[in-house]
């Protein structure tokens, strides 16, 4: 491995002066600075970030924490987080915790350790409890999708109530009355926010909600698939179906088409979270759509804000609204 003695042999110069160059630490001549950068780059030198902050304190790396990248809203997250990244010139560190507290936990202690400048943490059953050894060792935190984690740390949320009041007053608008629900693990707190809304949107139409019709899915294409099945068996089945995200619900589709239903006429499906596949199923799915890139730029600002001392006040929570997208699975051909 190239080491800064073997940059100095090769320009010419002690390590003193690759060392002032790399860090700016003292005024280096035009010709000093360009033989040693010229070095650089025939020895494909790259100073090591870790080491690099232990002398300036800034390593230009954020940790982000998601519950599972496989998923494709996670995935664009971390894509639209990357970018907002990016742009201010910092790179982001991506660990996937598999929907499990103790990960987390590890995580944020490894991303510490290595010394990055703040974290983002999508987190699914993080407390005020777990948080606050972290926000002790003074580093900036903001959280996403996650509005319990306490009055000390910064969040970006998403109204997930009002999403799914939304997305079950369209369905009853859609003259349906028994609506079929596929929840996601309890654990998280967007799942009960949702839970409520939809009771919430059932209510103020004067509907009583079957509790037959809920079914607890993982968030994957496979529980949408057979608890939809599982509704769409009933003796009396809903007539339409709300999967708490657009993956479950693209399963359901699988489901209904299995029945010979056709869905948007004799089934109304939404999902929710607006991933680019929604558009491109078969019929095009109606779903809540979460503003992502603008949640991620909030969340890197907000985050930056705290890392270059530029708010040292109370915590804050930015609060973003879902839209509506209907399409041809509740509007019909």
């Amino acid at each position: 491995m190239t080491t800064i003695r073997d940059v100095a042999q090769l320009a010419g110069v002690s390590t003193a002066t690759v060392s002032h160059v790399l860090n700016d630490t003292r005024v280096v001549s035009d010709d000093l600075r360009g033989r040693v950068v010229a070095a650089m780059v025939k020895l494909n030198y790259r100073p090591n970030a870790v080491a690099r902050s232990l002398r300036v304190s800034e390593t230009l790396t954020i940790g982000l924490i998601v519950p599972d990248v496989e998923l494709p809203f996670f995935a664009r997250y971390a894509r639209d987080i990357e970018m907002a990244a990016s742009e201010v010139g910092y790179n982001v560190i991506l660990c996937n915790s598999n929907w499990a507290l103790a990960n987390e936990l590890r995580y944020l202690d490894h991303l510490l350790a290595r010394r990055v400048d703040g974290l983002i943490c999508i987190s699914v059953s993080m407390t005020p409890e777990h948080i606050a050894p972290i926000l002790r060792r003074n580093a900036p935190v903001v959280w996403l999708e996650e509005g319990r984690i306490g009055h000390n740390a910064d969040a970006i949320i998403l109204d997930n109530q009002r999403g799914a009041y939304d997305a079950a007053s369209h369905l009853i608008e859609r003259g349906h009355r028994r609506i079929g629900c596929i929840t996601g693990p309890t654990v998280a707190q967007l799942t009960g926010d949702r839970i409520s809304g939809f009771q919430h949107a059932l209510c103020d139409a004067g509907l009583t909600h079957d509790e037959r019709l809920t079914r607890v899915g993982a968030y994957d294409a496979e529980s949408g698939y057979r608890l939809a099945g599982e509704l769409l068996d009933l003796d009396e089945p809903p007539t339409a179906l709300f999967a708490f995200n657009d993956i479950m619900a693209i399963g359901a589709l699988r489901a209904a088409h299995e029945r010979g239903l056709r869905v948007g006429r004799h089934l109304g499906i939404i999902g929710f979270d607006g991933i680019g596949l929604t558009a491109h199923a078969s019929p095009p799915l109606s779903t809540i759509e979460q503003p992502t890139r603008a949640m991620s730029e909030a969340a890197i600002a907000v985050l930056l804000e705290r890392v270059n001392g530029q708010h040292r006040g109370e915590s804050r929570t930015l609060r973003f609204q879902a839209r509506l997208v209907a399409r041809e699975s509740t509007l019909g051909a």
